[in-house]
C-alpha cells in the first residue's frame, strides 16, 4: 500500500514508484539504484555499462578509438597491462571502480619451456615459435643432427656442452653449444617487435633437450615498451597527436 502524508506520497515513495516503472532511479543522495522484481533496491556504484569490446589487434583498437572514442564521455587512457593484454579505461569512479571500454588480447601460442622435449618436438618448436637468428640456427643444427649415442659422449663444464653430431653420410663433428643463447620467441602482439631473451640450452640422454629462461622476465618490460611506442606511433599517424595517453 502507498503511505501518504497529508494525502500525498512522500518523495522517497514517489521515487520507488518511478523505479518500479523504469527499474532504475536516482535516490535522494544522488546515488543510482536498481529495483528488482521483488521491489528490493540495489545500490549501483556506477551506471551499468556494456561488457568491454573484445579485440585482438592494436590497429583495430585505434580504428575503434577513431570511430567511437570522441563520443565516450570520459577521459580515456590506454593501459598496457602485459605483453598480451591492453585495455582502454576511464577515470576512477566514486565507488572506487574504473570502467573498461575495450580490451585487446594478443593471439599467441604457449611455449613449452623448462621441460625436456624429444628431438622432433624441439625442432618443431624452434622453427614455429622463434624468429630466425644465429643462435637459433646453431641449436637447430645441433638438435637436427644429434646421433642417438652422442649425448652419452658429451662434455659439460657447467656452462656449455659439447656433443657429437652427424655432419655427413659417414662423418661426425663435435660441436660446442654456447650458453646462454639469445633467442626471439613469438610472445607478444605480432604487430610489434618481438623482444629477445637469454636462454640456457641443455641436453640429456635420449636425444632430449630443453630451454630455460635466463633473463628474469626482463623481456616483459621491453615488450610493454614496444607496445606503448607502437600505439603512440599509430595515434600520431591517425590523430596527428597522442590523443589518448598510453600507460605501460
Amino acid at each position: 500500500m502507498e503511505t501518504k502524508i497529508n494525502g500525498e506520497l512522500t518523495q522517497f515513495e514517489q521515487l520507488v514508484i518511478d523505479a518500479a516503472r523504469n527499474n532504475r532511479f536516482t535516490g535522494l543522495n544522488g546515488r543510482q539504484y536498481l529495483i528488482n522484481h521483488d521491489g528490493d533496491a540495489l545500490l549501483l556504484d556506477e551506471p551499468i555499462i556494456a561488457h568491454p569490446l573484445q579485440l585482438n589487434q592494436l590497429t583495430s583498437l585505434i580504428e575503434w578509438l577513431e570511430s567511437e572514442g570522441s563520443s565516450i564521455n570520459d577521459a580515456l587512457k590506454i593501459h598496457v597491462i602485459s605483453p598480451t593484454k591492453v585495455e582502454v579505461i576511464g577515470n576512477l569512479a566514486k565507488g572506487g571502480q574504473r570502467p573498461c571500454f575495450a580490451e585487446v588480447r594478443a593471439v599467441v601460442d604457449s611455449l613449452n619451456l623448462e621441460s625436456y622435449l624429444d628431438q622432433e618436438s624441439m625442432i618443431i618448436m624452434l622453427q614455429s615459435h622463434f624468429e630466425e637468428n644465429d643462435d637459433r640456427n646453431i641449436i637447430l643444427k645441433v638438435v637436427s643432427n644429434l646421433r642417438d649415442e652422442s649425448i652419452h659422449q658429451q662434455t659439460d663444464d657447467g656452462v656449455s656442452q659439447s656433443v657429437q653430431i652427424n655432419s655427413g653420410v659417414a662423418s661426425v663433428d663435435e660441436v660446442k653449444v654456447p650458453n646462454p643463447v639469445k633467442l626471439i620467441p613469438f610472445r607478444t602482439f605480432q604487430e610489434v617487435d618481438q623482444p629477445a631473451s637469454k636462454f640456457i640450452f641443455r641436453m640429456r640422454e635420449g636425444m632430449q633437450s630443453a630451454l630455460f629462461m635466463a633473463d628474469n622476465n626482463q623481456w616483459q618490460v621491453e615488450a610493454k615498451n614496444n607496445i606503448k611506442r607502437y600505439i603512440q606511433q599509430l595515434e600520431q599517424e591517425t590523430f596527428g597527436e597522442i590523443k589518448y595517453p598510453v600507460i605501460a
